[in-house]
């Protein structure tokens, strides 16, 4: 399953920071799905299943970043939806599970994971392979945060939206950043939208948060935000 998508990111210039950061974050957030699923009690076949889901569930970004040399979806295409496209029209899922009753389940997981939200339509076992992959996505992506893979930008004051969304302890929608520091509150409101428990276990224990306010400059203007959502962690770990 991992050489035949190395093969596929090949086909990309891997020179590109993007596109190898893509294909290592794809591979981390495979290996999320699939500690998630185990703490779940999945069987072996599920458990195999979110593996392929966490893999695959950027597989459009790549074309993005080749055909528009960014990551932002307002900026060029949604990258959930293209990526399904790109596994079903051209049938390259079939390098990668060959049971087709589960196609409905990969299409829908992987066309909503980046969504806002999850549709109300999808069967109760589709829903829980979307909201497992959507917990590992965001993970790592507060892993790459941490890790300063990517820097998380603090100008300008923080929105009245954002702020209010935050308070509400809703995720964030990305249309409404206006400054760098909104970003920092975009980001920290991911945790809000985290489904299962072995994902705010993995916060407290791999301390991801603690090193992103580490790696914050100005920290008096977040440290009302860092204090809610450690708060808030703590009680979803109860």
């Amino acid at each position: 399953m991992i050489e035949k998508f190395k093969k596929y990111v090949s086909k990309f210039d891997f020179n590109d920071t993007n596109i190898e950061r893509k294909y290592y974050h794809s591979l981390r957030v495979m290996d999320l799905c699939e500690k998630i699923a185990k703490d779940l009690g999945l069987s072996t076949e599920d458990i195999e299943l979110s593996k392929v889901i966490g893999l695959l569930h950027d597989y459009g970004r790549f074309m993005q970043v080749n055909k528009y040399h960014t990551f932002s979806d307002l900026n060029s295409i949604d990258h959930g939806d293209y990526g399904v496209q790109v596994l079903f029209s051209n049938n390259d899922i079939y390098n990668y599970w060959d049971n087709k009753d589960d196609y409905e389940l990969i299409y829908d997981a992987i066309r909503y994971h980046n969504k806002l939200s999850i549709p109300d339509k999808l069967t109760e076992r589709n829903s829980k392979f979307c909201k497992l992959v959507r917990d590992a996505d965001k993970l790592d992506i507060l892993y790459i945060f941490a890790s300063k893979i990517f820097i998380l930008p603090e100008d300008g004051d923080i929105f009245i939206r954002v702020k209010e969304t935050f308070e509400n302890e809703k995720q964030i929608n990305r249309k409404d950043e206006i400054s760098g520091a909104d970003r920092v509150i975009t980001t920290l409101a991911l945790i809000y939208d985290l489904n299962y428990k072995y994902s705010f276990k993995y916060l407290k224990q791999s301390k991801v948060l603690e090193q992103i306010y580490e790696n914050i400059n100005d920290k008096d203007k977040f440290k009302y935000y860092f204090d809610k959502i450690f708060k808030y962690i703590d009680e979803r770990c109860k």
